[in-house]
């Protein structure tokens, strides 16, 4: 009983976010100083900005918390990663995932090279997860990878 108490009041490390480095273009040319926003709810919202620098570029720092959440019977909370911008009224969305807390090696390869151009349309892929390979990852974006 004392274990199921203790399990309840422990706080665990929760990953929410990986490090993310990107880079935001238009049609090819770089946006410089456009705010870049990310968006991570798990037990509440996680919010942050950055903006670009001269090449286009921007990066947020990765993001664990602690939280009671993942002691608590039949938890299965999900995280929501956002990340997006906003340019001449237009929302662009850079990344779209709904997923376990993690860290997934899968989500960290992709959120650190995100090549986003505002002209290429938005659209959902599926990629490998190497932890449990029978479950793929799904993820909306503009982004692309090479």
């Amino acid at each position: 009983m004392f274990d199921l108490i203790t399990q309840f009041f422990k706080k665990y490390d929760v990953h929410l976010s990986p490090e993310v480095h990107g880079s935001v273009r238009n049609n090819g040319v770089p946006l410089e100083n456009v705010e870049v926003y990310r968006s991570l709810d798990y037990d509440k919202n996680y919010g942050e900005t950055t903006r670009t620098d001269s090449n286009g570029q921007f990066s947020f720092p990765e993001k664990v918390i602690k939280s009671r959440r993942p002691g608590q019977l039949f938890d299965e909370t999900r995280i929501r990663q956002v990340i997006g911008l906003v340019y001449e009224g237009e929302k662009y969305l850079l990344w779209y995932l709904t997923d376990e807390f993690g860290p997934h090696r899968a989500v960290a390869e992709k959120l650190a090279a995100l090549n986003c151009d505002l002209t290429t349309p938005e659209m959902e892929f599926a990629f490998s997860n190497y932890e449990h390979p029978s479950f793929s990852h799904a993820a909306f974006s503009i982004c692309r990878w090479d």
